[in-house]
Formats: structure tokens, sequence, C-alpha cells
């Protein structure tokens, strides 16, 4: 067969897709398609059977199916464009008097109302939001019916050339050249494909994200049949490409967030959520290290917990108290049960001797502070009160001399103990020569 009959083959197809590309009517492209190849592969096979015989009918048969299958492939994809131009067509008339809307003061009625994919307007993607049309969905089916129909055309010449060199020993050029636009041709249809499934997608996630605008990536893997994995990396290449337009994806990446707003929303809440969660950690390792605390002090916690008691009862009086003196006798004090109970933290043993003064000593120095304040709060320049005040000031004169004593009496017996182990590290040093 003459090579020009794969080139006029060729230029008919083309022709054929330009048709339908300016007319938008796609609806016998793919047959056209299939027919033009079919034509071509029948004069071919019927050539090529006369000098190979039963080989030929083989390959004739193969060949048969391949540019059926692309036919089919092809009028499917014209289907899907022809629905799409009429739903994406011209409306520039549309609501205008005399126009696609009826006369000035009816209701304007979309001329696509009739279309099973018309939808009304309110119930539209947010085209503020979204893409109204995505990308890919006319270059995606323009790149399947080049791409396939072009390999359907160059596979024929590469049968036919490979042909010509097995029987007729021909060059291996046209093979070559052959097979590399076979190449090609598949590799633009596969890539057609892809755009066009992307589009088909993002239509769908746009569709589960529109109303509420937002969705879980959980919810969109189960709705697609798709792996949450491959929904996020889906849903990034979209907002990079621009498709989604104010589309974030959470920290975590679970769920899709399809407006700024609704994301800055977010973010607030977010905020709240980790720092209540750093509030509770803290609280969290706080609970554990005050139980670790008691479990050491053991017994002497509860002493120590209630000596903090009564500090924290001296403090509120002096802030109460507005006199120098007394507040002066007040800060002496607090300082004074503030180290007796510190060196009870650090030595639990010694809780055993702060009885007496919890049982009689603190309890009583609270009951002197409560009236010195309630006295003093009464304004009244009274000799009594003078005098119970004065007296009430001696006592706490008495009580910081006594805890003065008591808390001397630990760090002595502290001091013993030092110079204890100093004595016997002078003994072994003395034995051992060292000295």
């Amino acid at each position: 067969m003459d090579r020009n009959e794969w080139y006029r083959a060729g230029e008919d197809i083309r022709e054929q897709v330009q048709q339908a590309v300016d007319t938008g009517n796609f609806t016998d492209l793919g047959k056209n398609i299939g027919d033009t190849v079919n034509e071509t592969i029948n004069r071919t096979m019927r050539e090529v059977g006369r000098t190979v015989g039963t080989v030929g009918e083989s390959v004739n048969r193969a060949v048969n199916g391949v540019g059926n299958g692309i036919g089919r492939a092809v009028e499917s994809v014209g289907e899907s464009i022809s629905q799409a131009s009429g739903v994406l067509g011209k409306s520039a008339g549309y609501g205008a008097p005399g126009g696609f809307g009826g006369s000035a003061g009816q209701a304007p009625v979309s001329p696509y109302a009739a279309s099973p994919l018309y939808k009304r307007p309110n119930k539209r993607p947010d085209t503020r939001l979204f893409q109204s049309t995505p990308k890919g969905t006319v270059s995606g089916v323009m790149c399947m019916g080049a791409g396939f129909g072009m390999m359907g055309i160059s596979g024929l010449a590469l049968i036919g050339s490979i042909g010509e060199m097995v029987l007729y020993s021909k060059s291996v050029i046209p093979v070559i050249i052959s097979g590399i636009f076979t190449a090609a041709g598949l590799w633009l249809g596969c890539h057609g494909s892809r755009l066009s499934g992307r589009a088909k997608r993002y239509k769908r996630y746009v569709g589960m994200v529109k109303d509420k605008l937002y969705c879980s990536i959980q919810e969109m893997a189960q709705r697609t049949g798709k792996s949450e994995r491959f929904i996020v990396k889906d849903l990034r290449q979209m907002i990079h490409l621009g498709m989604f337009k104010q589309a974030h994806l959470d920290r975590k990446e679970t769920c899709l967030i399809a407006s700024d707003a609704m994301y800055d929303q977010y973010m607030l809440v977010q905020k709240d959520y980790e720092e209540q969660q750093r509030r509770l950690e803290r609280e969290k390792l706080e609970g554990e290290r005050k139980k670790q605390e008691r479990e050491r002090l053991g017994g002497a916690a509860e002493v120590i917990e209630e000596g903090k008691s009564y500090v924290r009862l001296i403090r509120q009086c002096n802030d109460e108290i507005p006199g120098e003196k007394m507040s002066d006798k007040l800060d002496r004090l607090e300082l004074l049960v503030t180290r007796i109970f510190d060196q009870v933290e650090k030595e639990p043993e010694l809780a055993p001797e702060l009885r007496k003064m919890l049982s009689f000593y603190l309890p009583t120095t609270k009951k002197l502070l409560e009236a010195y304040r309630d006295l003093d709060a009464q304004k009244l320049d009274l000799s009594n009160v003078a005098q119970t005040k004065k007296e009430i000031e001696s006592a706490v004169d008495n009580i910081n001399g006594a805890f003065e004593k008591f808390l001397d009496e630990l760090f002595r017996e502290k001091a013993w103990d030092i110079q204890s182990d100093i004595s016997v590290l002078h003994t072994m040093m003395k034995q051992d020569g060292l000295l």
C-alpha cells in the first residue's frame, strides 16, 4: 500500500477533530474517526494479507480490535465534551428583556433549566472559591483524542513497516520513526486521560465541600474509593494549580477547608485548643510532681501543707494591717515560719518536732493576728483597744523569739552532725598518715 494513504488518513482525522472543535458538536467524532481508521486498516491488511497469508489475517483481527477500541473511547469522550459544552454555552442574553429570560417584568428562566446537569444558581459552587471549568476539562479530552489517534495511526504504520522489513528486508528507519510516534501518541493520550480524570475528581471534591466549605479527608476517601494518602496528594496539586482558589489543608492534613475566612477561624480554634492542651500538660506534670513529692515526704507532707496555710494567713493579715511597726513584726514572723517549714521539706524526719508548734503556737498566733486585724479595722481611739493591740504586739515579739530559738535548734543539730562528720574525717585522715 502507498504510504500516502497513511498521510491522507491522518489528514482526514485532523480535519474531523478541527470541525468538531469549531462547531462544538463532538457526538459523531468517535464514529467518524473509527470509520476512517478501520477503513485504512482494512485496506492495509488486505494488502499485507495477500503477502503473508494467515499471519496477515491474525494481525488484521488484532488491529481491528484496536481501532474499534479507539473509536469507542474517542466517541465516549466526545459525548462528555458535548454535554459539558451544552451547560457551559453562551449566556450573554440570560435574564435580559426579550432575551433568554423572557419579557421584562418576568422572572428570568435559565435556558439550561431542562438539562439534567443544570443546577440552580444558589446551588452552584462559589466562583470566588472554585474554578467553574477546572483545568484539564477540555485540554485533557483534546490530548486524549490527538494522542490515541496518533498512536493508532502510527501503530498501523509501525506494523506495516515491520512487515516490510521482515518480508522485503526494507530499512529499519521507518520502524524506528513509527515506533517513536506511537510512543509519543501513547504518552499524550495517557497524559490527557490523567488531566481529564483529575478534572472529574475535582468536580467530585467540590460537590463534597461546596456547602459546608470543609470536608474531612477520611470522608472524601470513603466516597471516592481512593486512599487518604492519594486524596491529600491530589488536593495539594489542585491547590497548587489554583483549582481551589482559597483552599487549605489543616495542620494534620485531615481536613480540606475551602475558604480563607473559615481557615482563619480554624486557626483561632486550633490556637485555643493547643493552648488548652499545653495547660493540661502543665497541670498533669505539676500533679505528677506533687504526687512524687508527697510520696517522698510521706507523713511530713500534711505537716508542711498545714504550715504553708499559716504562712498565707500571716501574709494576708500583714496586708490588711497598715501599721509599720506591726508590719515589721509580721514580716519577721512570716520569714521564720517559712524557713522552718522549708527545712522540714528538706528533712522530712523533722516533722514530728513540729507537732507542738502546729497544735498550739500557730493556732494561737492565728487567733491573735485575726483579733488585732479586727481591732485595727474599727478605727476607734479607745484606751482598751490600744492596750489590747499593745499586748498582741508584745505576744508576737515573744512568738518570734520562740520561733527563732526553734529554728536555731534545728540548725544546731545540723551543725553538730557536720562537726561529727568533720571529726571522723580528720581521724581517718590522721590514721592513714595524710595529716
